[in-house]
């Protein structure tokens, strides 16, 4: 992708548009932008299989070691398996990107929940 194809969001924060690619995968859309990055809805293009890809923002991605630090932190995350951890799949750098493959999980955002159902009872939150 190149950085004329890149989207901004109102932060200010680039956003890769829908139908770009990033190594292997085909972003479908935008599910959310934190400090260091954004996390996409994106499909393999041969398995056609949803997953979540989480990109290292451009400006933590010119840095070496926190580019490194974050592919990693998706090496290691790929190696734990447990039912209440999301499986990391795939991670690289493609065109200044750095990226996480994530297995694609429903449901809603803990504010999103805290918003429609009010305070949490400390067991449900542990």
């Amino acid at each position: 992708m190149s950085e004329a194809e890149a989207l901004k969001t109102s932060e200010g924060d680039e956003v890769l548009p829908g139908g770009s690619t990033v190594g292997r995968y085909t972003i479908v859309r935008l599910i959310g932008v934190g400090g260091m990055g954004a996390v996409y809805e994106a499909t393999h293009a041969e398995l056609k299989k949803r997953v979540a890809l989480k990109t290292l923002h451009p400006r933590f991605a010119q840095q070496s070691d926190i580019r490194q630090r974050f592919l990693r932190e998706g090496e290691l995350a790929s190696l734990i398996h447990h039912p209440n951890v999301v499986d990391v799949t795939d991670f690289g750098t493609q065109d200044d990107v750095s990226f996480l493959v994530m297995e694609f999980l429903e449901g809603m955002s803990l504010e999103e929940r805290i918003y429609k159902e009010g305070k949490l009872d400390p067991a449900v939150a542990a």
